[in-house]
């Protein structure tokens, strides 16, 4: 039995689901009949564009379901003014009240991320919410550590020079050029129990995938975007944090702390909680590398 089909008692034969579906897998008879082309079906990804366009539900796929995958489009969305202004106001947040966030917020949060665009498959990447304060005070000084011995590392002279090399160039140049100087200046080693990795935060959320999954990387950068402006609209502040994700990732007592599941690897990580303070201005770095073509 076919995992995708069409009903043509209610199909109205309009082709949209033709000329909407980005791999050219739904298709038409001579007559007009909708079909799907079982020699493309193998690559659907069940991105879900031809059933969203489907005004009257005729379009069947495994794994999808009108009631459950789909809702009705709202009547409103942002004008442009509204949209610049609503980034304008969202900024990096790294003091936080001493106040837990509300698991419905969360949640919320998480509902959003359920609309996030993906490469190849939508579960790829996989999120861990900590709302327990306690697990992010445990999980500091580990990482803390990890970070004082890598500065270590990375100091002494040749054995340093052996490791940059054999890193990407962007990783090298990032512990070079920016985590390397700030250890240096007692960053990250928690002196004095200072939290200056996850900020005394009362909330992270953890976006991880399996190592070989396809274009998780991507989607995980994406989902971070999302969470960043979900939560901006929930009145919480937010900022990525990239040195978390290296730490867990090094750290089998991290990794079970935030029970990461073996072969994952977290791609992303994100500080939340109600801001301390409000920013007076909006910051503006205008874009000079750009060019147009045309």
């Amino acid at each position: 039995m076919s995992t995708h089909t069409i009903n043509h008692l209610s199909c109205v034969k309009c082709e949209l689901c033709v000329l909407i579906c980005p791999a050219g897998i739904v298709s038409q008879t001579d007559t007009g009949e909708i079909f799907f082309r079982q020699d493309r079906v193998d690559v659907c990804i069940k991105c879900g564009h031809c059933m969203a366009m489907c005004g009257h539900k005729s379009i069947s796929i495994e794994g999808l379901s009108y009631d459950t995958n789909f809702q009705a489009l709202p009547g409103l969305t942002f004008d442009p003014a509204a949209f610049k202004n609503f980034l304008l106001t969202r900024r990096s947040v790294r003091v936080f009240q001493d106040r837990p966030v509300p698991r419905e917020l969360l949640e919320e949060i998480v509902y959003i991320l359920s609309t996030v665009p993906f490469g190849v498959h939508p579960d790829n990447v996989q999120i861990t919410v900590i709302k327990d304060k306690s697990l992010i005070e445990k999980a500091v000084p580990l990482m803390s550590a990890m970070y004082k011995q890598m500065h270590k590392l990375f100091r002494a002279p040749l054995l340093g020079w052996l490791i940059l090399k054999s890193m990407p160039k962007e990783v090298s140049n990032t512990l070079t050029n920016f985590i390397m100087p700030h250890i240096d200046k007692g960053f990250y080693i928690h002196p004095d129990k200072i939290d200056d990795i996850a900020r005394n935060a009362p909330a992270m959320i953890l976006f991880h995938a399996p190592k070989g999954a396809e274009e998780h990387t991507a989607d995980a950068h994406i989902c971070l975007t999302y969470a960043l402006l979900a939560a901006h609209s929930l009145g919480l502040g937010a900022t990525a944090i990239g040195l978390i994700d290296p730490a867990i990732n090094h750290s089998k007592q991290l990794r079970k702390l935030f029970q990461i599941p073996d072969g994952n690897e977290v791609v992303e990580a994100m500080i939340l909680g109600y801001p301390k303070y409000r920013f007076k201005h909006a910051i503006i770095r205008p874009k000079s590398k750009v060019t147009y073509l045309g």
